[in-house]
């Protein structure tokens, strides 16, 4: 401490002695939010292994925040790395509520799409509620954000924010919301894919606590929607608007909405108008920064009806159509299922009028919109900002590697919090490599041509018998003349066609499969 000043015990900006809040990153000064005990997780790490005894064997910490921990662990029995995640052991243990979350959770796990990291396993015993998933020892977009050292190619953007609408599209149509999409739940596999992380979580971990719209808000605040801050209902329309916010910022290299607390970071998503990204990068597309602005809308009404129309506003070239959802049970229909049922909606991405009756006590209380108000009047402190920096520019990221080990006392952090009277604060977190782009570029003499290829449903992609991966694979390139494309799945027909790619230019394939038989 010199001259009447303290540096944040997080991100070590100078901050007056009196301060309870850092204004830079907005980690809580007062003793209550330094980094995670290295003790606790511990005794976490020990708790877990001796429930999983005989199936996993966990290594390290990965990471830790208000949403849980996350451990590395070694499937004994199929011989594979998996990530666990344990929710905070705070929560509510009662029978209903652990059918709650066992409910909510299993209904993200049943999610299969090539650009989601898979849920394994759902389990609550011994005291904890945790996840097993599938480990992905690639990088993460925020990681990207963080280290580039120039603005990121309008190309690059327009396919991870492509990639990632679908993914969020397939969760839609099956009835799960993220909830808390931002950049460090955007990775990158080995090959630059992106993969979604954390479906589902957020709801799991609501319905854990026992609180649905009251007393609790569940996200980070640089990213929420505006409806989500009010604690009001949110549907897809939610993820749209966070995605929109974690596209200004690898346009512009900085957040829409910043401020010295979490509630006025809300208050800005609540009640002001974001600059266009345009405005800040003049050399951005039109169409990219128009499709931003509009999914970044405060009324939900006005964003795009599905992530599907936001995927193809954001790369024309490449339009998505948006599949039949699944079938649930019509909104206002009379249930069967008791209250611990999962929330499921028919369409989550297409605007949901609902008439007053239908909402319900139990949808939307008073408390929720004391809550919201409580957002937009007060200064106190609700909740904690982590992941709120805007980052330097950015750079095309240079193939991705494994992240170095993590030493038991240095807990990562994730940068999820809760919005409430108890603020969880994370730990610093080592920087791995940023990732590769997917695209798996060959080396010819000449300039090469390039295939973009999407199958509904996805299929894995062969190009002159060279299997190249799971559809959708964005500007493979190739030499410049004939090649052969085929696209399998079990249980579907095979599509094999001849094309001729011309040099320097980008051919679009998009195929439906049909079943066998």
């Amino acid at each position: 401490m010199t001259n009447g000043t303290v540096e944040c015990t997080y991100c070590h900006t100078p901050l007056p002695v009196s301060s309870r809040y850092c204004s830079a990153c907005g980690a809580d000064q007062s003793g209550g939010g330094g980094p995670p005990s290295a003790a606790s997780t511990t005794v976490l790490l020990q708790r877990l292994q001796h429930l999983v005894e005989g199936k996993y064997r966990i290594e390290r910490t990965l990471g830790k925040g208000g949403m849980g921990t996350v451990f590395l662990a070694h499937d004994l029995t199929l011989e594979r790395e998996v990530a666990i995640k344990v929710l905070p052991p705070d929560i509510a243990q009662d029978d209903q509520v652990v059918r709650r979350f066992q409910q909510e959770a299993k209904t993200a796990a049943k999610l299969d799409h090539p650009d989601i990291i898979p849920i394994y396993r759902v389990e609550s015993e011994g005291g904890l509620n945790y996840f097993v998933m599938k480990y992905i020892s690639g990088t993460s977009l925020e990681d990207v954000l963080e280290k580039k050292q120039e603005p990121l190619p309008a190309d690059y953007i327009q396919r991870v924010l492509w990639e990632a609408a679908c993914a969020l599209g397939h969760a839609h149509q099956r009835g799960v919301v993220h909830r808390d999409v931002k950049p460090a739940n955007i990775m990158f596999d080995h090959d630059g894919r992106v993969m979604l992380t954390d479906f589902g979580i957020s709801k799991a971990l609501q319905a854990a606590t026992g609180f649905t719209a009251t007393g609790m808000i569940i996200g980070t605040p640089h990213y929420m929607a505006p409806e989500q801050a009010k604690g009001s209902a949110v549907d897809g329309r939610a993820d749209q608007y966070s995605l929109g916010v974690v596209g200004y910022r690898m346009i512009t290299g900085e957040l829409p909405f910043s401020g010295d607390s979490v509630h006025t970071i809300l208050y800005k998503h609540i009640f002001e108008q974001a600059p266009l990204a345009k405005s800040r990068r003049a050399d951005v597309p039109e169409h990219l920064s128009a499709a931003i602005s509009r999914a970044m809308s405060k009324d939900p009404a006005e964003r795009f009806a599905t992530m599907e129309a936001f995927a193809t506003a954001v790369w024309p070239e490449q339009p998505v159509v948006a599949a039949s959802p699944v079938r649930q049970r019509a909104r206002g229909a009379p249930s069967h299922a008791g209250a611990d049922a999962p929330t499921v909606t028919t369409a989550p991405t297409t605007p949901l009028p609902l008439p007053a009756p239908l909402r319900g006590p139990g949808r939307r209380s008073k408390t929720g919109l004391v809550v919201g108000a409580a957002l937009v009047a007060t200064a106190g402190v609700g909740g904690y900002l982590v992941f709120g920096r805007g980052a330097p520019s950015a750079s095309t990221p240079p193939a991705a590697a494994t992240p170095p080990a993590t030493a038991p006392s240095a807990t990562p952090r994730v940068d999820t919090v809760r919005v409430e009277d108890t603020v969880r604060v994370p730990a610093a977190r080592p920087q791995p490599p940023m990732p590769a782009t997917r695209v798996p570029v060959a080396a010819p003499a000449q300039t090469p041509g390039y295939v973009t290829v999407n199958a509904d449903p996805y299929g894995e992609l062969y190009v002159d018998g060279v299997d190249v991966g799971p559809t959708p694979v964005v500007r493979y390139a190739v030499p410049a003349g004939l090649h052969t494309i085929k696209v399998v799945r079990e249980g579907y027909r095979t599509v094999t066609e001849r094309v001729q790619v011309d040099a320097g230019n980008t051919v679009p394939k998009r195929y439906a499969l049909l079943p066998e038989g």
